[in-house]
């Protein structure tokens, strides 16, 4: 089986050991991973700022991009995943040619938790994960888009010695927005403030996302506020749990 790791903008910048679990997880799974060169944005935060003409260019580059590819795309985020399965369509809605191509990577994208559970049925117990702490999860508002729900927890909880401790207001955005918390900075400051409230709350040691952009928010304003929080990517605590490539 082909795969090929979108890595994403955030990622690529803030945060290359997500993508690189990712990689090394699906190595661990026996899976042939690509990771094409020349990626960029998806276009989203053109897209978010209503700049369509400059979004439409950026999609375009991303689908003449892996259109040559074969296989499923994963990504270790879901706004950009989102952006890719149900944004692109829209975009090119009047361009019968582009809009055709951008239903096929419609289809072929998914957001890492949902292509390991929904597509690949991995069972991490087959691969001996474990992991002695606690965590808590905090839940991207762009897994409604893409239909993922329990998923982030499905995995973790098949880790082994690991304590899940459920977030109070999972669910609840962080405050990042993309452009949000630059236009309206005063509420998205209200929002991350009780986000991170809720995460000191739980008393895990660790909290686990599965988007950079909230990652950045919520870290960003606890390092301000002198609250700091052990955070790594989903991706990284399973291939934390499972080990080094030699499992």
């Amino acid at each position: 089986m082909d795969t090929n790791v979108f890595v994403t903008c955030l990622a690529d910048t803030f945060y290359p050991q997500a993508a690189r679990s990712v990689t090394n997880l699906l190595h661990k799974m026996k899976i042939k991973v690509s990771c094409p060169p020349g990626q960029t944005c998806c276009g989203q935060p053109m897209y978010n700022a209503g700049y369509f003409k400059d979004a439409r260019k950026a999609a375009q580059s991303f689908i003449d991009l892996f259109g040559n590819t074969e296989g499923p795309i994963i990504c270790p985020s879901a706004s950009c995943a989102a952006m890719v399965k149900v944004h692109y369509p829209k975009l090119f809605k009047d361009d019968p040619v582009m809009a055709k191509k951008a239903d096929v990577l419609s289809g072929r994208i998914y957001e890492f938790t949902e292509y390991l559970v929904k597509y690949a049925k991995i069972n991490l117990a087959d691969l001996n994960a474990e992991f002695n702490d606690s965590v808590t999860f905090h839940q991207s508002c762009h897994f409604r888009h893409l239909g993922v729900t329990d998923e982030p927890m499905n995995l973790i909880k098949q880790i082994k010695n690991i304590n899940y401790i459920p977030l109070q207001r999972m669910d609840q955005c962080c405050g990042f927005g993309g452009t949000f918390s630059v236009n309206y900075p005063h509420i998205s400051k209200k929002v991350v403030a009780d986000k991170v409230k809720c995460i000191h709350e739980s008393g895990a040691s660790w909290l686990i996302y599965a988007d950079a952009g909230c990652a950045m928010n919520i870290l960003g304003y606890a390092n301000k506020t002198d609250q700091p929080i052990k955070a790594m990517h989903i991706a990284e605590l399973i291939d934390k749990a499972t080990g080094d490539l030699s499992c």
